[in-house]
């Protein structure tokens, strides 16, 4: 939970009392408090420094409030920083004006302090709430496309990647791996100890993968790595060297070996059939016996 602290609120005032009044009431609370006496100014703050909510006055010399509002809602950077209108103006027409410029909220000169504090509070424990709730979005988004028993890519997010990537890349490799043996190591010594089989592999294949490089497991013990600008041969070379580091992985004295395929895009209709392409490719090692890696274009 973010404190009053963490907030920047700008003060826009020509009159230099009336910006002490405001700083009176709101210094209390704990509020990062900057202040500006015209409208030039307020649009130049914006531009160097992060605000959370504008404190805004209307008549001002050169550019008044209305005319700054306008311009910090044009500007996408500042569009969707609040701003509550405080002005001696308290007539229908210039209220109704400040709201349809964008403004969230209207405090008529003089005003009462407590009612700032509270109007002030509102619009911050709104941020709050919303950037939460942004938070939590994120962590559910990236818990819908991780593998829980891996932390890697699921089959979900690399299906939305490959797809991407189909799009605006033509040369890319795949490698599909799969542990061999996986269902009797599971039955001979227990799921706890496939599971650290399942871990350690995907250490394995981070290790190996480059920047831009997708690692998922797929289900199973079935695993990819999908390697954007990269050609055939190069694409070999990492999945060998993920096959020759499966003998030296941290499983307890198990002996572990995969099948993997390997193949390059070569203007498959879909994602769907460059994948079934590698796949059988790994099936076909599976056949001849496992523990090692078959590649074609």
């Amino acid at each position: 939970m973010k404190k009053n602290s963490d907030f920047n609120i700008l003060i826009v005032d020509d009159i230099q009392f009336n910006v002490e009044v405001v700083v009176e009431f709101l210094s209390p609370e704990g509020y990062n408090l900057a202040r500006v006496s015209n409208g030039k100014n307020a649009l130049k703050a914006v531009q160097t420094r992060r605000f959370d909510l504008i404190l805004l006055d209307i008549n001002m010399p050169e550019m008044d409030g209305y005319e700054v509002c306008t311009r910090l809602k044009q500007n996408p950077k500042t569009a969707l920083i609040p701003i509550i209108f405080l002005s001696a103006l308290n007539d229908i027409d210039a209220i109704t004006k400040a709201f349809e410029l964008g403004g969230v909220d209207y405090l008529s000169k003089p005003f009462n302090g407590l009612e700032l504090i509270a109007r002030v509070k509102t619009q911050i424990n709104l941020i709050k709430y919303l950037q939460e709730l942004q938070d939590k979005q994120g962590k559910l988004a990236q818990l819908a496309a991780t593998d829980s028993a891996t932390g890697l890519s699921n089959k979900i997010h690399f299906m939305s990647i490959i797809k991407k990537e189909m799009v605006k890349n033509s040369s890319m490799s795949l490698a599909y791996i799969s542990i061999d043996h996986m269902q009797k190591i599971n039955s001979m010594y227990g799921y706890k100890a496939g599971d650290k089989v399942l871990v350690s592999m995907s250490k394995v294949m981070q290790a190996q993968a480059r920047k831009g490089d997708t690692v998922a497991r797929l289900f199973g013990s079935e695993f990819v790595l999908l390697m954007p600008n990269t050609d055939y041969n190069s694409a070999v070379v990492v999945a060998k060297s993920i096959h020759q580091k499966m003998d030296k992985l941290p499983t307890s004295g198990l002996n572990i070996s995969c099948s993997v395929g390997v193949t390059h895009f070569k203007n498959d209709t879909t994602h769907e059939a460059f994948i079934l392409r590698c796949e059988k490719l790994m099936e076909e090692a599976k056949e001849l016996g496992g523990d090692r890696v078959i590649s074609r274009i």
